[in-house]
């Protein structure tokens, strides 16, 4: 890290019309970049080239809960020192934004730089900032700029299984011992079919200090339970407990930084 993906593309979204028909197609085309990086380190490189030349018109979110919209002017470093940007990544994208906008010929007079209040933001977001620019509508979002935390790939790998992490190398590597338990899942499926997802549920929150005294009991020739929200306690006839040595070298999920 960190690295980046940039896709452009058509989308739809259905929305409730009042008109002939009951839905309507609205079609856009969008663009974005997903910025991954360190979720504890969240320097830009390249921050330094925008730090004290690009100034920006912000309506940060202090001003607008007393209720006025008068924006301030301040370079990006300034912004990000004061904590106003949460984050160096966050400003080189907000900057690189401002650069882009103005290379298209874009009044400056008629662009700012909005924060997110906290009852409008993400619940996971760091920061959240949208590129708004003055029409004979007034005031319309044109690009937003978010820092989403940990929180698409955390997602992600809560519902596919998958583990979307990067790895570190720390050395010297963490090293410790656990105990594992391990089903035999030809002989579980059958026997529980559905419910066989709940006991694996119920295997995996067991602690470390309960799995050391069930290696006991099941060394001693007793027998296995697990307590099962439904089913009660559920003998598991054919489980492996052991301790096991593990190393790891590191691993964080990373935040993204999103601009669309």
């Amino acid at each position: 890290m960190p690295f980046a993906s940039a896709s452009i593309g058509k989308s739809f979204r259905n929305e409730i019309s009042p008109r002939s028909g009951l839905l309507r197609v609205r079609e856009f085309l969008m663009a974005e970049i997903e910025h991954f990086v360190d979720p504890l380190d969240k320097k830009h490189p390249r921050f330094p080239e925008v730090a004290d030349k690009v100034w920006l018109r912000f309506l940060p979110r202090a001003i607008q809960a007393s209720g006025k919209t008068t924006t301030v002017e301040k370079t990006m470093g300034e912004a990000v020192k004061e904590g106003m940007v949460d984050n160096e990544t966050l400003g080189y994208f907000l900057a690189r934004i401002h650069l882009f906008l103005k290379e298209l010929g874009i009044d400056q007079e008629k662009v700012r730089f909005r924060q997110h209040m906290p009852n409008e933001m993400a619940h996971y977001a760091a920061d959240c900032w949208d590129a708004e620019l003055l029409t004979s509508y007034g005031w319309i979002e044109c690009v937003g700029c978010a820092d989403r935390s940990a929180y698409d790939l955390t997602v992600h790998s809560n519902k596919t299984g998958e583990q979307l992490v990067v790895r570190e190398i720390l050395e010297p590597p963490k090293l410790w011992e656990e105990w594992d338990m391990d089903i035999d899942k030809k002989w579980l499926g059958p026997k529980f079919r559905k419910d066989a997802k709940k006991i694996e549920d119920a295997v995996a929150r067991i602690s470390q200090e309960d799995r050391e005294k069930l290696a006991a009991v099941k060394e001693a020739g007793g027998k296995v339970f697990v307590e099962v929200e439904s089913l009660g306690s559920v003998e598991l006839e054919r489980v492996t407990i052991a301790k096991n040595k593990k190393s790891l070298n590191g691993k964080s999920t990373p935040s993204v930084i999103l601009c669309y």
